[in-house]
């Protein structure tokens, strides 16, 4: 048995009883290991509730299983075990969660290499595309069956956090389980087609007003996108809709870091931060008590958004002159 999921493979054995999470603010990768893991647990024979403390953005709702996460734990019996998975830091799990006391052992299963290991079990593989292949991986060294739904969940974590394998993550690994999947029964273009060509009109109007707040700094190679809460109140929207807006700003000729400035709360914004450089985001990210990827991580910092942006921009600017690479 490998020995990276030997610990999780000895809980599912002995549980009967399991709680499978995400973090706040999910997207595919998320969603899709949730539910994949979810449905391949119930496959089994387990009893398994599925949980994130916000909703399932609409892109996602198509996705087998996703009318059966909840979003409250009052009232939960205790679990035998929760896997926790695609979150670095066990705050980004919710308020909900960290108030829950029937959680039982707590198996963490992430692919960002700033995860704080906050499990009774970590399984943290920074090499992997996506929570969804560590999540495959597992099943497959569990002996647990992959059914179509079960594919089409974990295909949509691959699929979205390699950027449609277009992202430096996109490795050999990554395109065999993918191919195994599609093999399972995930369709490509059904599932492209339901993430990238099914959004709402006001994610466009939304689009247009970010679009209007361009701003390019240290000389073109960072660019700055900023959304407020009075611009998504303009469209009727909700968080969910920027999801990818920050790929915009690092698209532009000549930029190294793209950033997306989202007001979250009085006087605080949330900071996604991609990087097409050598800049390594992650550990901009971490300065600010966030993380991720070295190409993509995130953050939240409070302040105006005059200071917030100025705090970002000049870290940033130390991080492309060499200071973190």
């Amino acid at each position: 048995m490998n020995t990276t999921f030997s610990k999780a493979i000895e809980e599912i054995k002995r549980g009967r009883r399991f709680l499978v999470i995400s973090h706040v603010n999910p997207e595919g990768d998320a969603v899709g290991s949730l539910l994949g893991l979810s449905l391949a647990l119930k496959e089994a024979g387990k009893d398994v509730v599925a949980y994130l403390e916000d909703p399932v953005p609409a892109l996602f709702r198509f996705l087998p299983g996703s009318n059966e996460v909840v979003h409250s734990l009052e009232g939960m019996e205790p679990f035998d075990a929760t896997f926790a998975v695609d979150c670095g830091q066990f705050g980004r799990l919710g308020k909900g969660f960290a108030t829950f006391k029937g959680r039982g052992t707590l198996i963490n299963i992430d692919h960002h290499k700033t995860n704080d290991h906050f499990g009774d079990i970590n399984i943290i593989v920074p090499e992997a595309s996506a929570a969804g292949e560590i999540v495959f991986d597992l099943l497959k060294e569990a002996g647990l069956r992959i059914t179509e739904d079960v594919a089409v969940n974990l295909y949509v974590a691959i699929h979205t956090d390699t950027g449609s394998f277009r992202y430096s993550s996109s490795t050999p690994e990554a395109f065999r389980k993918a191919g195994e999947l599609v093999r399972l029964g995930a369709d490509p273009w059904k599932i492209a087609s339901r993430v990238y060509e099914n959004h709402p009109l006001k994610r466009f109007r939304l689009l247009q007003e970010a679009l209007s707040t361009l701003e390019v700094k240290d000389e073109g190679r960072i660019a700055v996108l900023t959304i407020t809460q009075d611009m998504l109140k303009r469209v009727n929207g909700t968080k969910d809709l920027v999801d990818g807006f920050v790929n915009y700003a690092r698209a532009v000729e000549g930029v190294e870091v793209g950033v997306l400035l989202r007001e979250c709360g009085r006087d605080e914004y949330k900071i996604s931060l991609r990087a097409k450089g050598d800049v390594d985001v992650s550990k901009v990210a971490e300065k600010f008590g966030g993380g991720g990827h070295p190409h993509a991580a995130g953050c939240n910092i409070k302040g105006s958004l005059e200071e917030v942006k100025e705090k970002i921009v000049n870290e940033l600017k130390e991080a492309i002159m060499g200071g973190v690479h």
